[in-house]
């Protein structure tokens, strides 16, 4: 048996760690809660939990937002009692605030947007805790912020010399290497032409671009530094984008400008072995005059392909400061880049997402406030947690299915531990001795990928259900019956993003689609050099998101990246186009018609193939009747190479 245990700690010993300074952090601030005479002080002990992160910078900026957003809907709640008593106005302001705050947090990024959930949640926590014990109100309202903060500070001097920082070297790194793959990849375009290795070499520069974004907000928590280098990283990654439409233009008519010149070959030649010589030198971490390679290298693409030598010197001015990084750089004074970066708003999710809180509060709210179920406002509090931080994932019926699961263990376990262990007990140490093991237990699980998300709920439930450090004795029948209702209203959350309103990948990636579709429409009809700088920055990262997503989710994502390829394309296209020839308007509005519709949009696709085909031809018509192929074959071969047939 010792030797069975022996392999088992040496197997498990990191999870074992973190599940011991879990455990102390939450049982240090339950304890300091209590010494301090707060209401409730089992919220100090979540928190504790709660704001456990991998570095210490995620650590110290998810405690500050959500410090943020718990005293903004304390104060929100505390307002609302103050104003009324009557269950069905609080019931429609409460319906009202939720929905607000998940509509704005659903528009914003990373930790900004925890900050509203929190507001939304947090508010309905103080009200439905003060309604149900008024004399009290202002210290549940002061005692759930005093909390969020023992909490934090507690978490923080536990944990926090034990992660380490995140130092952003590692994804550095990680952003030069997909720089030098971009490079190498536009040399290999300019020396071979268009073909299938190339193509899926394309692919899988824009996957690894969108995962790298997608860690921005990890990289840049909890230093202003970082911050700024995350904002370096951004403008890099719009230039490497630019960069992979311009290629993607520029790919066939390479090939035209050879046959239709003479000593075209060469200059692409010797424009390639700048580009390879670049890029090994990136991909090495040897990038002492790497930026001054590569701004000889886009003045002279510039003098053949202007878009082209564009490009290349937006990589140039994004690509310093975050070489400044290895201390090759001295000046950090560059000017800002052209490319820019603008995030995506999903407008159509964010007000679904608002419906979907307001519906579902309201309407437990309303059958709490007609029949005045005494566990209404626990089933509240369940319900306003779930609908409001858990919105803003890609699949939060997915997300809160395993929730439920886990409240349902939990809430099972504080029942049994109330009634049986804490039932009278009133000693702060014999509190904490009885409910040490089962958060140990929920901790180690929690550690675990595969039962984190359930483990973790079934922790945080087992702390509210049996709220130790309250020294309240209750019922058994309405001690369950509290914790049916708080699982209730993680079903009722589950029954409102699966059918109420649902939200899916699936639904993400076609609103995602419908504004791409958008945003080439627009870009078509703008006159504004400004505005179509802004719509196709704000297309980019809308790229970056549908492939992203469909990477994760979609087990033919590959048909999505090029889709996302295509958009990029298409909008550089517009954006050079200086007088768009008739008919690229009513093709781009047919091909948002069908989206909208629902209807397969093949044909459309096809209409806005030739149009713009049409007009990337119209100026190499003479190179491709020299070199012995009609504009058609062109198009035939330029779509073979990528596995289809031509729309044309």
């Amino acid at each position: 048996m010792s030797a069975a245990i022996t392999r088992f700690v040496g197997r498990h010993r990191s999870h074992l760690v973190f599940a011991v300074r879990g455990m102390a952090a939450a049982l240090a601030a339950l304890g300091v809660a209590i010494f301090l005479k707060l209401e409730n002080p089992y919220w100090a002990a979540m928190t504790a939990l709660i704001v456990i992160q991998p570095t210490r910078g995620l650590l110290l900026e998810k405690s500050y937002y959500r410090l943020v957003g718990t005293v903004v809907g304390a104060a929100a709640g505390l307002l609302l009692l103050l104003s009324t008593s009557s269950p069905m106005v609080l019931t429609i302001a409460l319906s009202l605030w939720v929905a607000a705050c998940v509509g704005v947090g659903n528009l914003l990024y990373g930790l900004r947007s925890y900050a509203f959930l929190m507001a939304a949640c947090t508010c309905v926590v103080v009200a439905m805790s003060g309604y149900q014990n008024p004399p009290h109100l202002v210290g549940i309202a002061f005692g759930r912020i005093a909390c969020i903060v023992v909490g934090i500070i507690v978490s923080t001097a536990v944990t926090a010399l034990f992660i380490p920082r995140h130092s952003g070297d590692e994804f550095e790194d990680r952003l030069r290497r997909v720089a030098a793959d971009s490079v190498a990849w536009l040399a290999l375009l300019l020396r071979q032409g268009p073909g299938r290795t190339l193509v899926r070499h394309e692919q899988d520069i824009l996957m690894e671009i969108a995962e790298i974004e997608g860690l921005l907000d990890v990289v840049g928590a909890g230093s202003l530094r970082l911050k700024k280098r995350r904002r370096h990283a951004q403008n890099l990654v719009a230039s490497l984008l630019s960069l992979l439409a311009v290629g993607r233009m520029a790919s066939e008519g390479l090939v035209r400008r050879d046959a239709g010149e003479q000593g075209q070959s060469y200059w692409r030649d010797r424009l390639a072995r700048h580009l390879e010589e670049v890029a090994c030198k990136l991909e090495s971490a040897v990038v002492v005059n790497c930026t001054a390679e590569m701004t000889a290298a886009a003045a002279e693409a510039r003098t053949r392909f202007p878009m082209m030598g564009e490009s290349l010197s937006e990589i140039v001015a994004s690509l310093r400061p975050v070489l400044s990084g290895y201390g090759t750089l001295a000046d950090a004074t560059d000017p800002r880049p052209s490319a820019q970066f603008i995030h995506h708003r999903d407008w159509r999710e964010a007000r679904r997402a608002a419906l979907r809180a307001f519906g579902t509060i309201g309407a437990v709210g309303v059958i709490w406030s007609l029949t005045g179920w005494t566990k209404g406002p626990l089933m509240l509090m369940a319900i306003s947690i779930m609908i409001s931080i858990f919105s803003t994932k890609e699949h939060p019926a997915n997300f809160v299915g395993q929730i439920f699961c886990g409240a349902a263990i939990g809430s099972a376990a504080a029942v049994l531990c109330r009634i049986s262990f804490l039932s009278g007990t009133t000693e702060p140490l014999a509190m904490a001795a009885t409910i040490a093991p089962f958060i140990f237990l929920g901790v180690l699980a929690m550690s675990y990928r595969r039962t984190a998300i359930g483990a973790t709920d079934a922790t945080l439930f087992f702390i509210f259900v049996a709220q130790p450090g309250v020294p309240i004795s209750v019922l058994p029948v309405d001690l369950a019956l509290g914790a049916v209702a708080m699982v209730m209203g993680v079903g009722s959350a589950w029954i409102a993003y699966r059918y109420l309103v649902p939200i899916n990948p699936a639904i993400r990636l076609r609103s995602l689609l419908a504004a791409i579709v958008g945003d080439l429409e627009r870009l078509a009809a703008a006159d504004s050099p400004a505005a179509k700088e802004r719509l196709q920055a704000r297309m980019h990262h809308r790229v970056i998101r549908m492939v992203s997503m469909a990477t994760r989710y979609d087990a033919d994502h590959l048909a999505a990246v090029e889709g996302g390829l295509a958009a990029l394309a298409m909008g550089k296209c517009i954006v050079q186009l200086q007088q768009p020839p008739n008919g690229i308007g009513e093709a781009l509005r047919s091909l948002a018609d069908a989206v909208r519709r629902k209807e397969p949009i093949a044909t459309a696709l096809a209409d806005v193939s030739t149009v713009f085909y049409a007009a990337l031809g119209q100026g190499v018509a003479a190179d491709a009747h020299a070199d012995g192929r009609s504009g058609d074959a062109d198009c035939q071969g330029y779509w073979e190479d990528r596995g289809a047939q031509c729309p044309v």
